[in-house]
């Protein structure tokens, strides 16, 4: 077995086999490089790893350089894995270990101590990381809302959509993140990849005076990708804005903030406490510690999902 990374990689079209078997999606080598043009979590990395059989792509596991914010307020950089995926023929071969492994030396050779990733208990690979060193940091309860059939009115006034301002988005986040640890570290360029990479359009960002709303409509069901607001009042409001998007459902998932979670309960919807997505850690290094570097205060959201 052969083990390049994706830049060495010649004939990137043998991966669109291999991500249509393990996750049932065809990969586009020319789309998913102009995504790494702009995603600073992947400009500036190997991208990734692959391994070769007799020539031929079997196996591939994704790395990410992520930022974080440490309990002492520091930028710490990490390790991300993503995209974990071995040919269905190919499985119990030891492939997806050494790509690991070979990830985690990657990560140590940039001097990373932790190297982090997002699954499901439910997987089969959920066993395989647990037996790499990862542990769970913290589950993703998610949050949704069946919405009542009713005769249709006019609908009430919502805030509109107008011209992105990131500068105001992030100085609310700022504020609604101070004192948290964990994926808080954003700026104007990762705002604007949003935009490109998770195809969010303009008219799915709604900004108030203290909060913003970020989600995805898909038919009849509103997906909340990201809520922050100074206030549970103003968490609240916005809530009411996705609903009244919405046809038939409201969900959202990540919902770490304990003080959303209430607004949610406030307005019937069901939050389920334990999420079918987990965060995982691994420590790289023999003085590692994730409490000592985040404690409790450890925050992501659904945007930051990879």
């Amino acid at each position: 077995m052969k083990i390049l990374t994706y830049r060495e990689l010649k004939q990137k079209g043998d991966l669109l086999h291999l991500m249509e078997q393990a996750f049932g999606w065809p990969f586009d080598p020319p789309e998913f490089e102009k995504a790494v043009k702009i995603d600073p979590r992947l400009r500036d990395g190997c991208i990734g790893f692959c391994a070769l059989e007799g020539g031929k792509a079997v196996g591939y596991v994704g790395v990410m350089d992520l930022a974080t914010r440490t309990v002492e307020g520091a930028v710490e950089k990490v390790g991300g894995i993503y995209g974990v995926a071995t040919l269905p023929a190919q499985t119990r071969k030891g492939i997806c270990t050494a790509l690991m492994k070979r990830s985690h030396e990657y990560f140590l050779e940039k001097g990373y101590r932790f190297s982090f990733l997002t699954t499901s208990p439910t997987l089969v690979a959920y066993s395989l990381y647990r037996k790499l060193g990862y542990y769970d940091v913290t589950s993703f309860p998610g949050v949704y809302k069946l919405k009542e059939k009713t005769k249709k009115m006019k609908p009430p006034k919502t805030e509109k959509a107008g011209k992105l301002d990131f500068d105001k988005m992030l100085k609310i986040y700022y504020e609604y993140v101070k004192g948290k640890t964990g994926f808080v570290v954003r700026d104007r360029e990762y705002m604007k990849m949003l935009t490109k990479v998770y195809e969010i359009a303009t008219k799915e960002f709604i900004t108030t005076d203290k909060g913003y709303l970020i989600f995805k409509k898909d038919k009849k069901l509103i997906r909340i990708r990201e809520l922050i607001a100074s206030s549970k009042q103003e968490m609240d409001k916005l809530i009411g804005l996705a609903e009244e998007k919405a046809q038939d459902v409201v969900y959202g998932r990540a919902v770490l903030d304990p003080i959303l979670q209430k607004a949610y309960k406030s307005r019937d919807f069901t939050v389920l406490e334990a999420g079918h997505g987990v965060l995982m850690v691994k420590e790289l290094t023999a003085d590692a510690s994730f409490k000592n570097a985040y404690g409790n205060r450890f925050y992501m959201s659904s945007l930051d999902h990879f």
